[in-house]
């Protein structure tokens, strides 16, 4: 093996939290209701068939739907915020959505889940 690439394995890993989680959150797409219809042309197929169901059920004043998988669809990142959640815990607001969502959450490995009430 050449001293480069040892020298690669050998380092300890450093990465800075802070700049890991800006980059994380520079990919992420939010739309609110003024920019819903235009800005979901950017979405993949997955994406877009759970922002759909989400959106007409709950109405939200803004949401994300991400494909956290790499682009297979078996993970997804859900930041939602609707005044249908107003009054709800959490685990409720988590509910509803999960209920909305339960045939796509069958063929998903995970899904990663943000809502609040407006």
């Amino acid at each position: 093996m050449s001293r480069a690439i040892r020298s690669v394995f050998q380092r300890p890993s450093i990465i800075n939290h802070t700049t890991l989680q800006t980059r994380i959150l520079r990919n992420n797409r939010y739309y609110t209701n003024n920019a819903l219809n235009s800005q979901t042309e950017k979405l993949s197929k997955g994406e877009k068939s759970l922002f759909d169901k989400l959106h007409s059920k709950l109405k939200p004043t803004r949401l994300n739907v991400e494909d956290i998988s790499g682009g297979c669809g078996s993970m997804y990142a859900i930041e939602i915020s609707s005044e249908s959640f107003k009054g709800l815990s959490v685990i409720k607001q988590h509910r509803m959505v999960n209920e909305i969502l339960q045939d796509d959450i069958k063929k998903m490995h995970g899904i990663r889940l943000k809502t609040s009430a407006d």
